[in-house]
C-alpha cells in the first residue's frame, strides 16, 4: 500500500471524528499524521517489510498509529478505520470529497436535514433548504449545486487509459526540457496497460539526487497544467491536474532504478510474490534494489530482480499474480507475445458512409501513411440507427469506390470490402445472405438490446456467431468503461460458439471499450479462439488507440499467431477464404 493510501486512510479518520464531534486533539492527531505519511521520502511498504519496529520512531507516529500502518500495510485494511466507517452514514463521506464542504458542514447538514448523501443534499439545495440553516445561505447553496456538478464530471477515481497516457506524455515531454534527467518511466498501472487508471506515476533518476532533486521538484510543481500541489518533498511530489489526474514523481538513485521501476510498477500481488520468493533465497526485494544481508546485490536493472528470485524476466502487462509466477519457474521463458509492430492491418474502421469523419479514401490513405498492409472499411448497417447507417444501396456503392481504390493501389495497399452488421433482437443479423456474402469481412456487433434476459442475450449471440457469414465478433460484451456495465450473458458459452465456427473475437481498442478485458482474452485463448485487434477508427486520431488494444493482448498473453491482423496479406486473404 502507497503512502498516499495510508494518508488517504489518516485523514478519513480525522473526518469521520470530526463530523461526530471528538476531542479536537485526537482528530488533530489523525491528521498531522495523513500529512506526515503523505510527506516522507521512503515508501511505508518498504519499511514494513524491513523493519516495522522503526515505524513509531518518525515524529508525529506512536504506538497506535504505527500498528496501524503496519496493520494496512499487510492486510490491506485497518479495523479501526473500518469500525469508524460503520458508526455514520456512508453518504457523508461521499459528501465530504464535494468541494468546499467540511467535516464541519456536513456535520451541520446531518444534524439539522438529516442529509446523508448527495442526491439529498442536491434536492435540498434545490428547495432552498440550506439556506435556512445557521451561516449558510443563497450562495451558499449555489455553491453547493456547482461542486455537486462538479463532482459528477470525476465521480470515479479512476480514468480511462486512453486520457492518462495523453497526460503522462505531455508531462513527460515537459520533464525531459531539464538536461539533467537522465532517465525517465511512467509505472503503476499506466506501464501496465490496465484498462482505468488511478494515478500516474513517474520515476526519474539524475547523477546526484541531493544535489539535483530540488530543481527536479520545483519544475515539477510549476506545470502549467498543475491545480493543486498535493506534497512537494524531496525525492518525492504529488500533484492534481485540470483534467483530475494525480501525478506523483520519485527521484530515485541510477543504481536502484531497475528495483523502483518494478516496486512501484506493481501490481502489489505480483510484487508480493516475488518478495516471498526473494525470502526463500535468503535474500530481500525493495524499491532499493536487491539484498543479501546488508549486502546489495541488483537493483539496478529492473531484470536483477527476475534474475534474483530465478525468473525470466516478466512483461509488466501479465504481473498480476495470475500465473506468471508458475509459468516463469516452469518454463524458464515466456512466449513472445504480440507487440505493436506486429499489426498489419485494421479491420474495423468507419468512413463518411455511416458515422466515420473521414471518407473512405481518406481512411485508407491513412493506414498506408501508418505503414499498414491493408484494412477493412466496416461502416454500420441500419439497423444501429447510426444516421448514415448503410442498406443493400449504399453498400453496392460504397463496393464501387472501394474497388476502383485498390486497382489505384496496385500492390502498395488493399481496402477489404466490410460491415459492421448489428445483431438483431433474435439474433439475425441486419442484412440478406446475398449481401453478406459478398463482403470480405463481415463484423457482427451487439448494439441494441442490452437488457434482455440473459438467457436470451446468450442465445441471441450465439446464433449470430453461428451464422455461416459472420467473421468478427465486434466488441463481444458491449461495455463502455466508468459508464456502461458489460452486458449479461454467458460469455463462455458464446466463445465456445465463436471457436467451433471459425469467427474471431474482436479485441476493440477504444479506450471507452477495451472489450474483451483480459480475463476473457485468456480464457479464449485456451479454448483455441482467434481474435482481432481493432481501433473501430470513426477518424484518424482513433488510429494511435491500436497501442491500448495490443496492450490488452498482451495481458491476455496473446501472441502473434492468435492475432488475424498480423497475418500478412497472402496469409490473411487464404485465411478468410478456408473458413
Amino acid at each position: 500500500m502507497e503512502n498516499k493510501m495510508i494518508a488517504s486512510v489518516f485523514e478519513e479518520m480525522g473526518n469521520i471524528l470530526d463530523i461526530q464531534g471528538a476531542n479536537f486533539f485526537r482528530v488533530n492527531a489523525f491528521r498531522k499524521a495523513s500529512i506526515t505519511v503523505l510527506n516522507l521520502p521512503n515508501d511505508l511498504s518498504s519499511v514494513v517489510n524491513s523493519d516495522p519496529k522503526s515505524i513509531v520512531k518518525i515524529p508525529g507516529i506512536g504506538k497506535a498509529l504505527s500498528d496501524m500502518i503496519i496493520e494496512l500495510v499487510q492486510t490491506g485494511e485497518c479495523k479501526e478505520h473500518q469500525k469508524m466507517k460503520k458508526s455514520i452514514p456512508e453518504g457523508l463521506l461521499e459528501i465530504l470529497k464535494l468541494r468546499g464542504v467540511g467535516p464541519k458542514k456536513v456535520k451541520l447538514l446531518y444534524l439539522n436535514l438529516a442529509i446523508k448523501s448527495i442526491p439529498e443534499l442536491k434536492d435540498a439545495a434545490e428547495k432552498g433548504l440550506i439556506r435556512t440553516l445557521d451561516g449558510m445561505g443563497e450562495k451558499s447553496e449555489e455553491e453547493i449545486l456547482k461542486a455537486i456538478g462538479e463532482y459528477s464530471l470525476f465521480s470515479t477515481d479512476r480514468h480511462l487509459i486512453g486520457k492518462a497516457r495523453r497526460e503522462a506524455e505531455k508531462y513527460i515531454e515537459y520533464m525531459r526540457s531539464l538536461e539533467n534527467i537522465k532517465s525517465m518511466q511512467y509505472a503503476g498501472s499506466l506501464r501496465r496497460y490496465q484498462e482505468t487508471i488511478g494515478d500516474i506515476d513517474i520515476l526519474v533518476t539524475v547523477d546526484d539526487p541531493a544535489r539535483e532533486s530540488k530543481d527536479i521538484m520545483s519544475h515539477f510543481v510549476e506545470y502549467e497544467d498543475v491545480i493543486k500541489v498535493v506534497a512537494e518533498g524531496r525525492t518525492k511530489s504529488s500533484v492534481i491536474l485540470r483534467s483530475g489526474v494525480d501525478v506523483d514523481l520519485r527521484v530515485v538513485d541510477k543504481d536502484c532504478f531497475g528495483a523502483a521501476l518494478h516496486y512501484f510498477s506493481g501490481d502489489k500481488h505480483h510484487n508480493i510474490r516475488i518478495r516471498d520468493l526473494a525470502k526463500k533465497k535468503g535474500l530481500k526485494v525493495s524499491e532499493y534494489g536487491v539484498f543479501k544481508g546488508d549486502k546489495k546485490v541488483g537493483g539496478k536493472d529492473e531484470e536483477d530482480i527476475f534474475k534474483a528470485v530465478g525468473l525470466p524476466y516478466i512483461t509488466p502487462e501479465i504481473r498480476r499474480d495470475d500465473g506468471e509466477i508458475e509459468y516463469g519457474l516452469k518454463h524458464k521463458k515466456f512466449p513472445e507475445f504480440v507487440e505493436l509492430n506486429d499489426i498489419k492491418g485494421d479491420l474495423h474502421a468507419h468512413s463518411t458512409y455511416s458515422d466515420g469523419d473521414n471518407s473512405l479514401k481518406e481512411m485508407a490513405e491513412e493506414f498506408m501513411r501508418n505503414g499498414y498492409d491493408y484494412c477493412a472499411i466496416t461502416d454500420h448497417s441500419a439497423a444501429v440507427g447510426i444516421v448514415g447507417g448503410m442498406d443493400a444501396s449504399k453498400i453496392k456503392q460504397q463496393w464501387k469506390e472501394v474497388d476502383k481504390l485498390n486497382k489505384a493501389f496496385g500492390e502498395k495497399f488493399k481496402i477489404f470490402k466490410g460491415c459492421e452488421v448489428d445483431i438483431l433482437k433474435d439474433g439475425s443479423l441486419d442484412f440478406s445472405d446475398d449481401i453478406l456474402n459478398e463482403l470480405d469481412i463481415v463484423i457482427v456487433s451487439a448494439h441494441l438490446h442490452g437488457r434482455i434476459d440473459p438467457d436470451d442475450q446468450t442465445k441471441r449471440l450465439i446464433r449470430a456467431a453461428e451464422h455461416p457469414s459472420s467473421m468478427i465478433m465486434g466488441h463481444p460484451t458491449g461495455r463502455l468503461l466508468n459508464k456502461r456495465a458489460a452486458m449479461k450473458f454467458d460469455l463462455e458459452k458464446v466463445i465456445d460458439a465463436c471457436v467451433a465456427n471459425n469467427v474471431a473475437l474482436e479485441i476493440n481498442s477504444s479506450p471507452e471499450r477495451l472489450d474483451l478485458s483480459e480475463k476473457h482474452i485468456k480464457m479464449a485463448k485456451d479454448k483455441g479462439a482467434k481474435f482481432a485487434i481493432n481501433t473501430d477508427a470513426h477518424g484518424f486520431s482513433d488510429m494511435k488507440n491500436m497501442e491500448f488494444g495490443v496492450g490488452m493482448g498482451r495481458r491476455g498473453w496473446l501472441e502473434p499467431k492468435n492475432v488475424l491482423n498480423t497475418y500478412s496479406l497472402r496469409d490473411l486473404t487464404a485465411y478468410f477464404k478456408s473458413i
